[in-house]
C-alpha cells in the first residue's frame, strides 16, 4: 500500500489488512490513518520532487 489516502480507503472498504495479516475479527487501522494522512500533508507542502523519496511501486491487486 502506499501512503496514500484513496489506497488507504480502498484497503479499508475492502478489510485487506485483515485478510493480509490474517487475523479475525476487526483490524484497528487508526495509528496507519494518523500516518496516511500525516505523509500526505508533508508531501504535498513540500512540492513535486521534493520531500520523501518513493521507490519502484507494483501493483499488489489480487486478481
Amino acid at each position: 500500500m502506499h501512503p496514500d489516502p484513496a489506497c488507504f480507503a480502498l484497503a479499508v472498504r475492502r478489510r485487506a489488512f485483515g485478510r493480509a495479516l490474517r487475523v479475525t475479527g476487526v483490524v484497528d487501522h487508526g495509528e496507519l490513518a494518523e500516518h496516511v494522512d500525516a505523509s500526505n500533508h508533508d508531501t504535498r507542502s513540500t512540492g513535486p520532487g521534493e520531500g520523501r523519496k518513493q521507490g519502484r511501486t507494483t501493483d499488489m491487486g489480487t486478481r
